[in-house]
């Protein structure tokens, strides 16, 4: 059975290993990786993951003014790879599948169900300044409870068959006539297939769900800084400040539940020290970065911002509500 995890990187090699080692352990059984406009030595990794078969690497230039998401989804949904996986999820570096029972993933679709929606669990900073080389599920330990009521919160990608749909999408496969179920295995309403503009769950109850995301994506105030300076895979003229901070970084709630899966992944990691010179060399290059950044005064005054935003407030009903209703409002135009 081929289980496919599907990714598109840029000068992510500090973070790669670990987001390997953790899903090899989850059981997934191939990876197929576009890289593109590296500068940190993640193509120079990924090109010996390859040559030792732990991934497939598909190294690309983008052109023109289409995402760089949506390229790389149009050159990764056409990869033999893909077309011919029993399972596959397109997700992040920054996202870590979860189940909660401590199975794998070949046990969690239905074999009467062509998708599986993986709903995000946002995880905020811990209150940590400083990056530490170590793996990101075991630095960061605190986030949004699971019933927040906030619709980013509960965006979702999907575990599916690809044989099922007419191509890859960033959070849905593309195609209007499937058998989508929750992660508790429920069906979803018999619309959702069609709704192909969908990308969260908000709305739908999540309880009992027994997989999900592990959504880091603010991770440390230095990590954050990282990926202000890269920018967003999809909106790469999308300014990632303050705002983007303040939507993910919550730290409400204790959820440890990702350490049922702790030991294989930390197994899984030790089977990968072969190329442990390669990604110090990339944490070398994202050091100095750190250290260049940290000499600009911008710099400095957004590390001071993000120190006193220490954690989000979940929004009540009323404030939610508010705010839909102003974005409403809002002239189309605007």
């Amino acid at each position: 059975m081929t289980i496919l995890a599907i990714t598109c990187i840029r000068d992510e090699g500090p973070w790669l290993l670990d987001w390997l080692a953790h899903h090899r352990a989850a059981g997934f059984t191939d990876f197929l990786i576009a890289s593109h406009d590296c500068t940190d030595g993640t193509d120079a990794l990924l090109s010996a993951l390859e040559e030792k078969g732990v991934v497939t690497h598909l190294p690309f230039t983008p052109e023109g003014e289409k995402s760089v998401q949506w390229q790389a989804m149009k050159k990764l949904g056409k990869h033999g790879l893909y077309q011919n996986a029993d399972l596959a999820l397109f997700f992040d570096v920054d996202e870590y599948l979860v189940i909660e029972d401590g199975s794998y993933v070949s046990d969690l679709l239905p074999e009467d169900a062509a998708a599986m929606a993986l709903r995000w669990h946002l995880f905020g900073n811990s209150g940590l300044g400083n990056w530490e080389d170590r793996p990101v599920i075991e630095r960061f330990r605190y986030a949004a409870p699971d019933d927040i009521g906030l619709p980013l919160a509960h965006f979702f990608k999907t575990l599916h068959r690809p044989s099922a749909f007419k191509g890859l999408g960033v959070h849905r496969p593309k195609g209007k006539e499937a058998r989508w179920v929750q992660a508790n295995g429920r069906p979803l309403p018999k619309d959702f297939a069609a709704q192909q503009a969908r990308i969260n769950l908000f709305g739908i109850d999540g309880a009992d769900e027994r997989a999900w995301l592990n959504h880091y994506s603010v991770r440390s105030i230095d990590e954050f800084l990282l990926k202000a300076v890269r920018g967003l895979p999809n909106h790469m003229d999308k300014r990632v400040g303050h705002g983007y901070w303040s939507e993910r970084n919550f730290n409400v709630v204790e959820d440890t539940r990702i350490d049922v899966m702790l030991e294989r992944a930390r197994a899984a990691r030790a089977e990968l020290s072969e190329f442990d010179s390669l990604h110090e060399e990339c944490v070398a290059v994202h050091r100095k970065r750190l250290t260049e950044l940290k000499s600009q005064r911008r710099i400095v005054n957004l590390i001071w911002h993000l120190t006193l935003l220490a954690g989000s407030t979940p929004p009540g009903p009323t404030q939610l509500a508010a705010h839909l209703k102003r974005l409403k409002a809002l002239p189309t135009d605007t």
